[in-house]
């Protein structure tokens, strides 16, 4: 406490003063008249008035404060498992805070929390003995972590929320809801404080975990071999084994695959066969030699084997499309569901809902004009079935009357509504193959010779190869090199655009002054290998300019020639300057010319070079209808696609990627960058290209399906069973049939919740359940009411239920937990008042819906340190705290805290009264005569004893 004076203290100097006139006079008095008790009390009485008016005057105040009592701490403490390995630090820091709360009377209690949380010590002043009873207490669930809840649930326990602080202790990994956004907006709402402690944490050791699966992107059959993406990250190289389990529709299928990864993340490429329609439950698990965390080895998937086979057909000439039907269900015991329609007929399905009744659409020799005629919509809600709604297209080539392109018909492909052509992965557009090609000049000493016509020969091969540039496109591609007994690159492959650099190049070239002699072989192999490694183009050619016999075995370079073409589609042609056709020179290069499937020219007139060089670069252009003088075997571009596996291919190293069937023409087109070309022909153009448009596939094959020139196709086993792989890859990965309830499935780790977009009736409802199988049982769980339980049991269970569909919501919403390892099924089915389920269309409306649950995502590797500090700096900014720097001091917890209420009592206004009444006591006393108390009973007593 504090006297503080608020005028002046000097104004004290006045006492003495006042004392002194006050008690000289009384001193002087005889003793016998200044010991009466009138004079005694008289002086006393003075006195106090003089005191009490200077107090008064030099503004007498008491400045004291009592304890606050009000303030309240909770520690929200992060007992998750990825904590586990900081619980030294973590529990450190905890029993600093709660000894330093110790001395400013705060109310102190903790929470700690996982998925859950547990009111580990309530609030209480007894902070002695808090931290033995946080270390004693019963943990929450901590294979998840919940700030979201954690802060919601710690906010509503302080009673006095404007002076209470929460100090989180956490890693900052969340699992579950986002604490950045309602959460934190509450706390700081009601006037609490939050301060963070970062405790940072992993789990540490060797550790291999499936982060995901990858299912096939396309329709897969029953006893068809597809490649699953097992994605797998590992914090050492070693090796692993990957089991699958693949259990459904009381089946149970098992494998197990070995493999050696790397450091970090990667692919795995698991081959498994489905054997059964239906339900696939895929359980994954990773084994790896010292793994020290096995929660996040497994991964749970599936994959909803259905059949489709109900397909629309559309066809531009009426009854062109019964041989593919019989083709596609020849000796099926399944067959296909088809629908034919005449672009002109008027029960066209003309809306993406109503073509959503089909898995897929098969144009049939359609053009973009054919659609027109439909309506004028109708390309664009064909394009919104396949990119919307994840329907399959396929289509097919076909000629008009006159035997011109209908289906690929470059002017109408170029004309039009746009949304057909942008979905096919072809262009029908007019180009030539991009080409590489190597120019080797020989430079040996023969070559600084003249012809009969005083050219020099090195000269004129430089001339003829500069010719060559005219005879290219901005999409081709150039490379020099020379010869002599030894090779040498003058300039590697290199884009036509960079003409200067080529030409430069080509003249710099000059001859070998110590005439040396002319070595094929090296000069060959160097090329084509540089040309092996070209992309981007669709042809590759080497060009030789010599004037004599290598100096070489035939053998040697031929077998290179030989070797390149087979293997990479590398031409060869030669250009021999100073010979003849017919001489022995130019019969002994026919053989190599030949297996290079290339040209061979004599040239006695250098200047006749350059033409003949440019002529030889002369690409040819695709056109619109390519019909060979034989057929052609479609050759097989992508040899891992499913769509060739087991079909048959021709004899030969010749033969070997080509199918063993033969289509007499084709229709030329360009394949978009994206395609995927299975078939192609020469110069890679494409005969079946076909891509991921949106949601759904779309498959072009550039041929026609009605026996024109696919008639050996059509009646072979390969090609027949090319078409339903087509066919069937481009069917939709799950059902596009239109859902008679629209719904939202938000998936959050453990936390699910489920929105039902319906319009009710009276008295209408909707029944909803999910459904999980367990030791061969299925178990039901309503999501119409709140599951029932005390929390011990809750924890236990795979599925519980925490918000309900039901009446309170209209039935739209509800929030459940997953905490098993699974594929769950929900159904939700509308109900009239008596239960029945109601139908539309003669259909059941109800809606099944699956989901997968593997691990908690709290054995996945915690994000990033900088991310989450981010995060906890802006959770700590929003409610006015801050993140924690010294971990082994946090006087930052106790800081903004009022601990003491400062009061202030100003006592001159009873100083005054108490002076008047003192001073009229005063003149009381010296005007009367009084006795005192004890006198008076002395007297009464004294009366009452004399009677």
């Amino acid at each position: 406490m504090k006297v503080i004076f608020s005028t002046s203290p000097w104004w004290l100097l006045l006492l003495v003063p006042a004392l002194i006139l006050t008690l000289i006079p009384y001193f002087r008095l005889a003793k016998r008249y200044r010991r009466t008790r009138n004079r005694i009390c008289s002086i006393v009485l003075h006195i106090l008035v003089m005191v009490l008016a200077i107090l008064t005057l030099a503004g007498t105040q008491f400045h004291y404060e009592i304890p606050n009592d009000e303030n309240e701490i909770i520690v929200l403490v992060d007992v998750s498992d990825t904590e586990e390995q900081s619980k030294v630090q973590r529990d450190r820091f905890v029993e600093l805070v709660l000894e330093d709360s110790q001395y400013d009377n705060y109310k102190v209690g903790v929470v700690t929390f996982g998925f859950d949380q547990n009111y580990a010590v309530p609030l209480t002043y007894e902070v002695d003995g808090i931290y033995d009873a946080y270390l004693a207490a019963e943990e929450p669930d901590t294979t998840a972590t919940n700030l979201a809840d954690a802060l919601e649930y710690t906010r509503g326990l302080f009673t006095n929320p404007q002076t209470a602080k929460i100090v989180l202790v956490t890693d900052g990994k969340e699992t579950d809801k986002n604490a950045n956004t309602t959460a934190i907006r509450a706390v700081a709402a009601q006037g609490t404080k939050l301060d963070v402690a970062y405790i940072p944490s992993a789990f540490k050791g060797v550790d291999a975990r499936i982060v995901g699966v990858e299912l096939p992107d396309y329709h897969v059959n029953v006893n068809e071999e597809c490649t699953i993406n097992v994605l797998v990250e590992s914090n050492i190289s070693t090796s692993v084994d990957i089991q699958l389990k693949d259990i459904g529709e009381g089946n149970l299928v098992e494998a197990e695959q070995s493999f050696d990864v790397i450091d970090g993340p990667q692919t795995l490429a698991f081959k498994h066969t489905f054997t059964w329609e239906g339900l696939h439950e895929l359980r994954f698990q990773v084994t790896a030699g010292g793994d020290v965390l096995d929660a996040n080895n497994v991964y749970s998937t599936y994959l909803n084997l259905e059949v489709y086979n109900n397909v629309l057909i559309l066809e531009s000439v009426e009854g062109a499309s019964e041989s593919l039907i019989t083709m596609m269900n020849d000796g099926l015991t399944l067959p296909y569901d088809f629908t034919v329609k005449h672009v002109l007929d008027e029960d066209i399905p003309q809306t993406a809902e109503l073509l959503r009744l089909y898995d897929q659409v098969i144009l049939n020799n359609i053009s973009n004009a054919d659609l027109a005629t439909v309506s004028d919509t109708f390309s664009e809600e064909l394009e919104r079935y396949v990119n919307v709604y994840g329907g399959g297209m396929f289509t097919i080539g076909g000629q008009d009357k006159d035997g011109n392109a209908h289906a690929y018909n470059r002017k109408d492909m170029t004309t039009g509504s746009s949304y057909y052509r942008q979905m096919l992965p072809v262009q029908a557009i007019n180009y030539t193959p991009p080409v590489g090609v190597m120019i080797v000049i020989d430079r040996s000493g023969s070559m600084n010779e003249t012809d009969a016509y005083g050219d020099v020969l090195l000269e004129a091969a430089k001339a003829g190869a500069t010719s060559c540039l005219s005879a290219l496109s901005e999409r081709d591609y150039v490379g020099i090199m020379t010869l002599d007994d030894v090779q040498a690159t003058i300039l590697p492959m290199t884009p036509r655009t960079q003409e200067s650099k080529i030409r430069a190049a080509i003249n710099s070239i000059v001859p070998n002054s110590d005439m040396a002699g002319t070595v094929f072989a090296d000069s060959i192999f160097r090329a084509g290998t540089a040309l092996r490694s070209l992309e981007n183009v669709d042809k590759r050619h080497i060009i030789l300019v010599t004037d004599g016999e290598p100096g070489d075995e035939k053998e040697d370079y031929e077998e290179y020639i030989d070797s390149f073409y087979k293997t990479d589609g590398i031409t060869f042609s030669m250009v021999m300057i100073g010979h003849t056709e017919g001489s022995k020179e130019y019969n002994s290069m026919l053989s190599a010319v030949e297996k290079g499937h290339g040209r061979l020219y004599a040239v006695n007139k250098t200047s006749e070079l350059i033409e003949l060089m440019k002529e030889d670069l002369n690409a040819p252009e695709i056109t619109e209808v390519v019909v060979p003088d034989e057929g052609f075997s479609p050759i097989v571009n992508n040899l891992t696609s499913p769509l060739v596996q087991g079909l048959e291919r021709g004899e030969g190293t010749e033969n070997i990627n080509k199918l063993n069937v033969s289509l007499g023409g084709f229709f030329g087109v360009k394949a978009r960058a994206n395609a995927d070309v299975v078939l192609m022909g020469d110069y890679e153009v494409p005969i079946y290209a076909q891509w991921t448009y949106g949601n759904g596939m779309v498959g072009s094959f550039m041929c026609d399906l009605n026996g024109t020139w696919s008639a050996d196709f059509m009646t072979s086993d390969t090609g027949k069973q090319f078409i339903r792989n087509a066919v069937n890859n481009l069917m939709p990965t799950e059902s596009i049939r239109p859902e008679l309830m629209n719904y939202k499935l938000t998936e959050d780790n453990y936390t699910n919740n489920l929105s039902v977009y319906t319009t009710l009736g009276e008295g209408e409802y909707i029944r909803a359940e999910i459904i999980h199988t367990v030791n061969g049982q299925e178990v039901v769980t309503s999501l119409n009411t709140v599951t029932e339980g005390d929390s011990e049991a809750i924890k236990d269970m795979a599925c519980y239920v925490k918000v309900p569909m039901n009446a309170t919501n209209n039935y739209s919403r509800c929030e459940f937990i997953v905490k098993q390892m699974g594929t769950y099924r929900i159904v939700l089915k509308k109900c009239d008042k008596d239960g029945n389920v109601l139908k539309e269309n003669g259909e059941d409306v109800s809606v099944t819906i699956y989901k997968s649950f593997s691990h908690s995502e709290e054995y996945d590797e915690i994000i990033d340190a900088e991310t989450v500090q981010d995060n906890l700096n802006y959770l700590a900014e929003r409610a006015g705290g801050s993140v924690i720097e010294d971990l082994e001091d946090p006087v930052e917890v106790f800081k903004g805290f009022i601990t003491a209420i400062p009061k202030v009592f100003d006592p001159r206004m009873l100083f005054i009264i108490l002076a008047i009444i003192f001073f009229l006591m005063d003149i009381a006393v010296r005007k009367f005569k009084f006795k005192w108390p004890h006198e008076l009973i002395r007297e009464h007593k004294a009366k009452k004893n004399s009677k």
